[in-house]
């Protein structure tokens, strides 16, 4: 069984993007999931919007082999509005997403972390080509 809050998170994961975040996802995470709150859900999105964040201190909530892990407890057994589901099934196929994706994850942030070296690299490289061998501009030798 799913509901829009799992399908919601399921997409937020499955396209690396915490701009789809709706309302409902951001109030169960941080009712729910371990994670504090914020001004608002802006400034959450902005929090976790980065391909390094995103990776590193977004979905190791649901890694329960990471430190910021939110488990399950017993108040988590109560049902989550009119679903047939507890909060905690829900945390469950959060977890259950997350296992599944992680590794993809894992590659994406690493390329997307070359590709931000790369851009800078060629920008710092636009900057002093016409340099000397000193790294001055040939106009001030």
């Amino acid at each position: 069984m799913t509901t829009a809050v799992i399908r919601n998170f399921k997409e937020v994961i499955e396209s690396r993007d915490i701009n789809r975040m709706n309302k409902e996802l951001y109030d169960f995470l941080t009712l729910y999931c371990g994670f504090i709150a914020h001004y608002d859900i802006n400034s959450f999105k902005a929090t976790y919007r980065s391909p390094k964040d995103f990776a590193e201190v977004f979905i190791k909530h649901f890694d329960r082999e990471h430190p910021y892990y939110s488990g399950v407890y017993a108040c988590h057994q109560t049902s989550y509005k009119e679903t047939g589901l507890t909060k905690a099934d829900i945390k469950r196929e959060f977890e259950r997403i997350v296992d599944l994706h992680k590794d993809q994850i894992s590659r994406w942030v690493k390329e997307e972390l070359r590709k931000e070296r790369y851009a800078l690299y060629l920008k710092l490289k636009e900057e002093f080509e016409g340099s000397d061998r000193h790294g001055l501009p040939c106009e001030q030798n």
